[in-house]
């Protein structure tokens, strides 16, 4: 089976008229079941520098947008087959593209003689009904991003911006380019924008610009315009703003304030290189925090017990029974590589089939989202239908129901991930996972930081909220021996993980090897009675043979002593005598190690040599008695040698 990387929803139907005349560059390699690789390589063969978006939105997904734009097919061909469904994104530096919004917007209907030049571009219509009308801009001027400068929903994309292209999909429709008016040629080769757009485009953003930013008393002089503008991009990219965003600011304080401006593309240098910085965790959460204080309209919750229980007669539906319910969140915790993302697989198919999870928790069945940050989207499509054949599960059943979005390699955090939760629909999905929850917390941030981590999950509560599901997240144990911990107290990091969730549930090793024990501690249900899972690949099976108090321990058990009685002789001798003489001193200290006391050995030797397993040797006068398993020479037979000394 074929996973997609998001939603079943995004999935391409791409027919000539979408891809329109790229179909007739030079490239002869055709992918059937990937058109937008296809296509976004045909449009780089044409000089067109293109960079993947966010599948089923028009977000970037490279960490620069598209200033990391390209036209190496090894590149590309990289990028789509990381992510097979991303929308393709081609930067307008040079190019001048009018965004009208709206099927039937107004804008010159009253004149024809200007509308007219329309004629001369390259369109696509656009999924909302509007359209996209490419030209380049005319040497020598530079015209920058407008919206709704010149007119209401009416946009300008420029230099600075980028627009993207049929294929692409979203969840309003798709990218398709006009019948006779397909991208079919380079660059160089577009009509030339009309010089009455060109001038409006220019005119409106520098009044606008005057009128609503007054500079007086506020400019920048030269000597201090790299400096000051470096220090607004740092600013900026701290709390996590991109690249584009931070170009598009510092280009209006550029123009606005620096006397003279500096040129654009220094600018955009400096953008990039502060945009290549991480930005700072802590500040990324806090400005999320507030931003999401200030759009969230604030409502009284202040009720007596009397309205509170009139107002929620019921609790929220259960998910999970005895686990999870909607809106909450639910950790589950093991140590690494003990088979959590196969039970993650496994739980998924579960409530994507309405099936019992580990046959032991009723689920109600809805759709699921799988965003994996670990495994790359070959391993998942491989995993899945093996833990659907050993439930003996057909793909059928659920394939429409369980989506997936493969997303390792691509640096997405918990946070920069807002705008893709933001795009998804109310409803669409009933549980979200996140495997594994540490690639989601923003770089160089402290899994041990209690603020940071209780600010993440409170994005995670907000995401929840909004889009009505639950969220799973799957999360490494801490090191050391689990089994003296509480349930709430085995996840790695700080404290507030197992705070902030409403169900903590943990796979701690039983004493039994390949077997687990699940606990348990959940918000708003009734505590869960451990019970005890043995691994049969590729799933866990319930084990009720075995008795889930039996925890491993990490503590060795201790050696019981052997006495003498109980070794025999012969075993002894095997062990301990040798055909090198030892004294009996040398003897006492090797089988000590094996708990035999002196008097033990003692004994043993005295009963060896009446056996003849062992034999007395005489070394000389004053020197201790050896023995070995073979007889002496006659000189230092008993009686034969001269006085020694009894030790």
């Amino acid at each position: 089976m074929s996973m997609p990387d998001s939603t079943a929803e995004l999935r391409p139907q791409v027919d000539a008229a979408a891809v329109g005349h790229v179909e007739g560059s030079t490239t002869t390699r055709m992918h059937a079941s990937n058109p937008l690789l296809d296509a976004a390589i045909r449009y780089a063969e044409m000089g067109y520098r293109v960079f993947p978006l966010i599948p089923g939105i028009k977000k970037p997904i490279t960490e620069n947008g598209f200033h990391d734009a390209s036209q190496d097919v090894a590149k590309i061909d990289q990028w789509w087959r990381e992510t097979p469904n991303a929308n393709i994104g081609i930067p307008t530096q040079g190019l001048l593209v009018l965004d009208i919004d709206g099927k039937d917007n107004p804008w010159l209907s009253d004149r024809p003689d200007l509308q007219a030049d329309y004629a001369t571009a390259r369109m696509a219509y656009t999924p909302r009904g509007g359209r996209h009308l490419i030209w380049k801009q005319p040497t020598g001027v530079d015209v920058r991003n407008s919206e709704s400068d010149i007119a209401d929903k009416i946009d300008i994309r420029a230099n600075g911006g980028y627009i993207a292209v049929a294929p692409s999909v979203t969840r309003d429709g798709k990218y398709r380019w006009a019948e006779s008016l397909e991208l079919d040629c380079s660059p160089e080769q577009l009509a030339e924008a009309p010089s009455w757009l060109v001038r409006l485009a220019i005119e409106c953003k520098q009044k606008r610009s005057t009128s609503d930013y007054p500079t007086n008393g506020n400019a920048i002089p030269e000597g201090r315009r790299n400096s000051t503008l470096t220090s607004l991009a740092g600013t900026m990219r701290r709390p996590g703003m991109s690249v584009a965003e931070i170009d598009a600011a510092l280009q209006k304080v550029n123009l606005d304030r620096c006397k003279p401006p500096l040129d654009a593309a220094e600018v955009s240098k400096i953008a990039r290189s502060i945009g290549s910085r991480a930005p700072d965790a802590s500040s990324v959460a806090s400005a999320e925090s507030e931003r999401s204080d200030e759009t969230v309209p604030q409502v009284s919750a202040i009720r007596s017990v009397r309205e509170l229980c009139s107002s929620f007669p019921t609790p929220r539906p259960v998910v999970i029974e005895g686990v999870l319910r909607k809106g909450e969140t639910l950790n589950i915790i093991a140590a690494p590589k003990t088979g959590k993302s196969w039970l993650v697989t496994d739980l998924a198919i579960a409530v994507a089939t309405g099936r019992p999870w580990l046959e032991r928790f009723a689920t109600t069945r809805g759709r699921v989202l799988l965003i994996d940050n670990e495994l790359h989207a070959e391993t998942t499509a491989k995993r899945i239908p093996e833990v659907a054949k050993a439930r003996g599960i057909s793909q059928e059943e659920f394939c429409d129901d369980l989506s997936v979005y493969n997303i390792r390699g691509q640096l997405r955090d918990i946070l920069s991930l807002g705008d893709f939760f933001d795009d998804l629909k109310p409803e669409q999905f009933s549980i979200i996972v996140l495997d594994a929850f540490y690639r989601f917390l923003p770089p160089r941030s402290d899994e041990n930081d209690n603020g940071l981590l209780a600010s993440i999950y409170n994005h995670i509560d907000r995401y929840a909220d909004r889009l009505g599901c639950s969220f799973v997240l799957i999360h490494h144990s801490s090191k050391g021996n689990q089994s003296a911990k509480s349930v709430t107290d085995v996840g790695a990091g700080a404290g507030s993980q197992s705070r902030a969730a409403d169900t903590h549930l943990v796979l701690r090793p039983h004493e039994e090897p390949r077997a687990v024990v699940v606990e348990a501690a959940a918000r708003s249900f009734a505590p869960i009675e451990p019970a005890v899972l043995r691994w049969e690949f590729p799933v866990w099976v319930p084990a009720p043979d075995l008795d889930p108090t039996k925890l491993q321990s990490q503590r060795p058990k201790k050696e019981r002593k052997v006495s003498s009685n109980e070794l025999q002789v012969e075993p002894f001798v095997k062990a301990f005598l040798t055909a090198e003489p030892q004294t009996r001193a040398q003897i006492e200290a090797a089988a000590s190690a094996q708990g035999i006391s002196k008097r033990g050995v003692g004994g043993l030797i005295q009963a060896a040599s009446a056996s003849q397993k062992i034999f007395e040797w005489y070394t000389g006068s004053n020197q201790p008695l050896r023995y070995a398993v073979v007889p002496p020479p006659r000189e230092m037979e008993r009686g034969t040698a001269p006085a020694r000394a009894q030790k």
